[in-house]
């Protein structure tokens, strides 16, 4: 919770709005995972579980039905992320060596327009290309066409999406954690099991790799490196689900959000620093 608590504190969100938010999880949660037989948890046992009163837990509920900012903003920024992504990879907008090619914003052909159409979902053509500018990750070149200069959606760290984008990172990463904790199964099932269910039951891949003997004039280095390989792993990654992706699939029919994430992570370690009186090796005084 520690690097939750700093971005917290850092926009101004207190332990009282916290615990208001804490809440509304808990009701959530509750309701949605400790059901009988499939179906939501009633009002009694959410009550029961979380030390909510009743009444709250009714109140919460209610105010949940309404609130789907966090989820629509997932599905906005996965909508840019997998247009930059068709744009270096369809052959109708990127060269042969997977490079975007400088589309005209209107027209049939090559243009910005026919990017969004085919991967951008029901969204205006000008409200995206607005805010893949305001990110940086398009350009307008001197002929007024533009152009991709980065496969991936990242916001400005200013920006709230940059906020609201940290906290999907954060629940994708725990996701995987608690379903490897507590829901998958660890009895390999049969090879004649359908499909949806071994990808259910399965554990998921998380893996690090780590070393604590590491000089302090390595971190640059190593920085480096890791963007380099792992960028380059993501957009293999980035390929495989575009080749197996089916743009067809009907809204209302179930279907998978799948995907790998990369991330560095660093931490400075102190000397120890002998307690006053402790005794060296030669039982002298320190």
């Amino acid at each position: 919770m520690e690097p939750i608590i700093g971005i917290l504190l850092r926009n101004g969100v207190t332990h009282k709005d916290l615990a208001l938010i804490c809440k509304q999880l808990y009701v959530q949660v509750a309701t949605d995972e400790f059901g009988i037989r499939g179906r939501d948890t009633n009002l009694s046992r959410v009550a029961m579980l979380t030390g909510i009163d009743r009444k709250e837990v009714a109140r919460i509920k209610e105010a949940m039905q309404s609130n789907t900012q966090s989820e629509q903003s997932q599905q906005h920024q996965d909508r840019l992320t997998r247009l930059l992504s068709a744009w270096h990879q369809d052959p109708d907008f990127c060269t042969s060596q997977n490079q975007p090619q400088a589309l005209q914003v209107e027209g049939e052909e090559q243009s910005f327009a026919l990017l969004v159409r085919r991967y951008g979902g029901d969204f205006p053509a000008s409200a995206l290309l607005k805010e893949l500018k305001r990110v940086g990750v398009v350009e307008t070149l001197a002929d007024d066409k533009v152009i991709a200069t980065k496969r991936y959606f990242v916001p400005a760290q200013s920006d709230p999406g940059a906020l609201l984008r940290a906290g999907s990172v954060l629940q994708d990463i725990g996701s995987t954690l608690h379903h490897n904790i507590y829901k998958a199964n660890t009895e390999k099932l049969s090879a004649r099991a359908p499909a949806p269910l071994r990808a259910q039951q399965a554990l998921r891949f998380e893996r690090r790799a780590s070393n604590t003997s590491m000089p302090l004039d390595t971190a640059v280095d190593f920085q480096q490196f890791v963007e380099q390989e792992g960028q380059a792993f993501l957009e293999r990654i980035d390929a495989w689900l575009s080749q197996h992706e089916q743009t067809d699939l009907p809204s209302d029919a179930p279907h998978w959000r799948l995907g790998v994430g990369a991330y560095l992570f660093s931490n400075l370690i102190e000397p120890e620093t002998p307690a006053e009186g402790d005794a060296n090796d030669d039982g002298e005084q320190q």
